[in-house]
């Protein structure tokens, strides 16, 4: 198998999230205090602070400068380095273009060999926040219950736009 997915820690999703919106939107998501007044940046920034990454290296820096760790999905959360060798494709669409992102083969069959092996599909920390607890466990109780989730979790992500 190649590389392992690159994930971010546990608890940048927020960052993470805000790193998203800046280079979708050209506004500065991350450095902007938030409040109920204000909730979004107002403007777009020219240039951008944190423009669309064109190199894994520009990726790798944007993503340190937004406070947002990138590791390995390899069970130990292990640093990705800036100067690994690995590429990268940014895709923006727009309400006229579809973009059909499909997961890379050899990570879905790695994660396939996981679930029916006994682990359990892990969701983001936020998700038991908002829902106010973890997935029930007789969800994943089975090795087709824990094949049905990560279907349904893989069709999920390939049909949202992320908007």
């Amino acid at each position: 198998m190649g590389r392992q997915k690159i994930t971010i820690g546990p608890n940048d999703y927020p960052a993470w999230g805000k790193l998203v919106k800046s280079w979708a939107t050209g506004k500065n998501y991350v450095d902007y205090v938030m409040t109920e007044e204000n909730p979004v940046p107002p403007t777009e920034e020219m240039p951008p602070k944190y423009p669309k990454p064109r190199s894994f290296g520009e990726f790798w820096d944007q993503c340190g400068s937004a406070h947002v760790g990138l590791v390995f999905d390899d069970g130990n959360n292990t640093p990705v380095p800036r100067d690994g060798g690995i590429g990268l494709i940014v895709l923006q669409g727009d309400s006229d273009v579809f973009v059909l992102r499909v997961p890379p083969k050899e990570i879905l069959v790695d994660h396939e060999n996981r679930f029916i092996n006994g682990a359990t599909y892990q969701l983001p920390p936020f998700y038991a926040r908002i829902f106010g607890g973890q997935p029930l466990p007789a969800e994943y109780a089975t090795k087709v219950k824990r094949m049905t989730i990560h279907a349904e979790r893989i069709g999920e992500y390939t049909l949202n736009t992320c908007g």
